[in-house]
């Protein structure tokens, strides 16, 4: 069995922020990727309560990274655990990972993956159609090319080049619409 992806909202730089916030159901675990910011809450919402989920079905947030335009509103999910570049928190709970892959579920893996910033991760899924990644090693398709804000571009171009070499069919960017990858990596380094 695999596991299925919906796109809640895409996400965008101008004008104004966003990102793009996915919902990823995999056998019982229903989880949210990058519940950052968007122009209303019901962005996120409405398309949840038109797959038949709620807020409170949620297991799991995974955050690309923790700048706030991909965190601002994960409390909206009350029962989920939350991951990030380095751990799993519930309530209390932290628990560290302690190695990268991360195996969140059957089908889904995140990846440490530093260029936007040293913290990032990418959520890779198996689907019946082949690998979802849902990362901020792009921003979209149309680019920038250079992440503008990126610490490291070396480091950046490295987790690009570990992605691509996973070979996923479809690229879902922390601020645009997912696209398909056609095997050139020559177009996205």
């Amino acid at each position: 069995m695999t596991a299925s992806y919906f796109v809640l909202s895409d996400g965008y730089v101008s004008p104004g922020v966003a990102s793009t916030v996915s919902l990823v159901v995999d056998g019982d675990r229903k989880i949210i990727v990058d519940p950052g910011m968007v122009a209303s809450r019901d962005n996120i919402l409405a398309p949840l309560g038109k797959l038949g989920v709620s807020p409170a079905d949620i297991t799991d947030v995974v955050v690309s990274h923790l700048h706030i335009d991909h965190t601002i509103n994960i409390a909206i999910f009350p029962n989920a655990t939350v991951h990030d570049f380095m751990a799993s928190y519930r309530n209390d709970s932290w628990v560290d990972h302690d190695e990268s892959p991360f195996r969140l579920s059957a089908n889904v893996t995140l990846y440490a993956t530093p260029g936007h910033t040293r913290e990032d991760i990418t959520t890779v899924v198996k689907t019946g159609d082949g690998l979802v990644a849902f990362t901020h090693l792009w921003w979209t398709i149309k680019g920038p090319i250079e992440d503008p804000y990126s610490y490291d571009l070396a480091e950046l171009r490295a987790s690009r080049e570990l992605i691509l070499g996973m070979n996923p069919h479809v690229i879902v960017p922390g601020h645009g619409s997912p696209f398909a990858f056609d095997g050139d990596a020559t177009k996205l380094l």
